[in-house]
């Protein structure tokens, strides 16, 4: 059997606010936007789409340091095998660490696997590996057969011995903390889904060359079905470097970015908060697809107990 040292994945993380949707938030919009809020606002934007990317990819890539892609580890008479699972987002629960994701990444995938890999580095070859019987999942009772309703989410605990390798590269998410609004300022608010397209990738039995990526939908009002909410994100797949099919996002985060002009030092900030998890993608129609994600709600109701 071939050693799982030679296992390895590369991480080429494309983010980018160039395809994102912005909408207009704040006190003089409630007035028709007087001229100085538009002036304000539309400074912020011209400072995220502008030539300087400073400003604009470190927003984005705060974003992206909670995400990671999630990788099987199979064996067999051939040797150590690779295998694409899905996507998650690092997490806090009551002082727990845990991978959020898509329910069928692991029952499907990754429960089997002998170990389970997360990327932690950029550009560069690398693994991190935790044994498969280490990790532990929490969540709703696991439906008769995957589809648009789930419920399709669950937390996966990562044992404390792999916590400092993670936290030297990644951020956890605290779920548990209450986040206050942002109030009266003048921002622009966009949403982010965070994935790893299988499509933007490419895979041998013993590498993985992929791509996590920011993709910026519109998303639909929140609905609810049988006690779970849902966000559905429209997504128009002829966008440049948009991937037509979206298996490998499942499990990816959905959040929420406000962004503003600081008041004490007048540079431009932002706000992140997670709203959702990425489950189900529909047909595509007419260039376009929906990516179904399951909302706060229904997180907060799958959070384990302290």
């Amino acid at each position: 059997m071939s050693s799982a040292s030679a296992l390895t994945y590369r991480d080429r993380s494309r983010f980018t606010l160039r395809e994102a949707i912005f909408e207009l938030h704040g006190t003089e919009r409630r007035q028709n936007l007087k001229r100085i809020a538009v002036s304000e606002l539309d400074e912020i934007q011209a400072s995220l789409l502008g030539e300087s990317p400073q400003t604009r990819d470190g927003l984005v890539r705060d974003i992206g340091s909670s995400t990671v892609a999630l990788f099987a580890v199979t064996e067999s008479r051939e040797g150590d095998r690779l295998q694409l699972a899905g996507t998650g987002t690092l997490v806090i629960v009551a002082g727990s660490h845990y991978v959020l994701t898509a329910a069928h990444v692991w029952e499907e995938i990754l429960k089997s696997a002998a170990r389970i890999g997360i990327t932690l580095k950029e550009n560069v070859d690398h693994q991190f590996l935790m044994e498969g019987n280490s990790i532990v999942a929490t969540g709703p009772q696991k439906p008769t057969s995957w589809g648009e309703w789930g419920p399709d989410l669950t937390f996966l605990r990562i044992p404390p011995a792999y916590l400092g390798s993670i936290y030297a590269h990644r951020v956890f998410y605290n779920l548990t903390i209450e986040r206050t609004a942002l109030g009266d300022v003048n921002h622009i608010e966009t949403w982010a889904l965070m994935g790893t397209p299988k499509a933007s990738g490419e895979f041998t039995r013993m590498h993985a060359d992929l791509q996590i990526q920011g993709i910026f939908p519109q998303v639909g009002q929140p609905h609810i079905h049988e006690g779970f909410d849902y966000l559905d994100l429209d997504i128009d797949v002829s966008s440049p470097g948009t991937p037509q099919d979206f298996r490998g996002v499942s499990g990816g985060g959905l959040w929420k970015v406000l962004i503003y002009k600081s008041v004490s030092t007048g540079k431009v900030d932002s706000r992140t908060s997670l709203e959702g998890v990425a489950f189900h993608q529909s047909d595509l129609e007419k260039g376009r697809r929906i990516i179904r994600c399951h909302g706060l709600q229904s997180i907060r109701a799958a959070m384990p107990r302290a």
